[in-house]
């Protein structure tokens, strides 16, 4: 539901699919922070923009992004440019792993 909801963009792959076995808990916590908020898994690649844009036309306030390294880098950040968020639209990015980066 839109209005003062966040979207939360989850890539239940990333991290060796760790995003995914820990969406339970990493959700509780964000329920618990006094987020309302509803969520979409990706399920590949161009996922995560189609829905950062459905979430900027549909009147979210907040997306909020939950991967590793390469949803971020590779879909939300280069992809932000074609979303076109109202004022106020805030972007929050978790990277929770970062395979690429660390050398693993």
């Amino acid at each position: 539901m839109p209005g003062s909801y966040a979207k939360v963009i989850v890539n239940p792959v990333a991290g060796s699919r760790s995003v995914g076995r820990e969406w339970q808990r990493i959700s509780r916590q964000l329920q618990k922070a006094g987020l309302s908020f509803d969520y979409e898994f990706t399920k590949g690649t161009g996922d995560a923009i189609e829905i950062a844009k459905r979430a900027a036309d549909g009147g979210y306030q907040c997306l909020i992004a939950v991967g590793g390294d390469g949803t971020e880098d590779k879909e939300i950040t280069s992809g932000y440019s074609e979303v076109t968020p109202k004022s106020g639209f805030c972007l929050i990015i978790l990277t929770l792993f970062l395979p690429n980066h660390a050398g693993v």
